[in-house]
């Protein structure tokens, strides 16, 4: 999905953050962590809300063009004129182009705002943990599971919502 690939980068560009500010006096190296970003996001209320409002208002837009659909093929059955049937197929594709625009400008904002939310409770969660470095498992090619937290991180995020 194509917001938890801007998760994904933010998480990268924090990460990145880190790794110039952060030090670690540990003599034994950095503290490592990661986590699973898809399961952090499954799991947080208010990610799962705004999901499920924004599949409602798809489907709501959906069946609306399904509609201009049921009326392209009905007068295509009735031998209505090539002219009628452009303008209903050109009013289609500006209702879905319009339903397309509607969708992202109300929801891409809070989508974001939510995977900075999560973002800023990762730092929160990192330096109370004592972490030096929390990364995105889908940034890595192997994580030993010992350093996943992404259980404890989830409860952390659920214990303050």
């Amino acid at each position: 999905m194509k917001k938890l690939g801007m998760l994904s980068v933010a998480l990268g560009l924090l990460l990145s953050f880190v790794l110039l500010f952060a030090g670690s006096d540990s003599a034994q190296g950095p503290k490592l962590a990661y986590i699973d970003s898809t399961k952090v996001l499954q799991s947080y209320d208010k990610w799962i809300d705004l999901q499920s409002k924004y599949q409602e208002d798809y489907q709501f837009y959906a069946k609306k063009l399904n509609e201009l659909v049921a009326e392209i093929n009905q007068l295509k059955e009735s031998g209505a004129s090539q002219e009628a049937i452009n303008a209903k197929t050109q009013e289609y594709v500006q209702k879905q182009q319009q339903y397309n625009k509607l969708l992202n400008d109300e929801y891409q904002q809070k989508f974001s705002e939510i995977e900075q939310e999560i973002l800023s409770k990762i730092q929160e969660f990192a330096e109370i943990m004592g972490y030096d470095f929390v990364f995105n498992s889908k940034s890595m090619s192997y994580g030993s599971p010992e350093y996943d937290i992404t259980a404890k991180f989830i409860e952390y995020l659920k214990s303050g919502q």
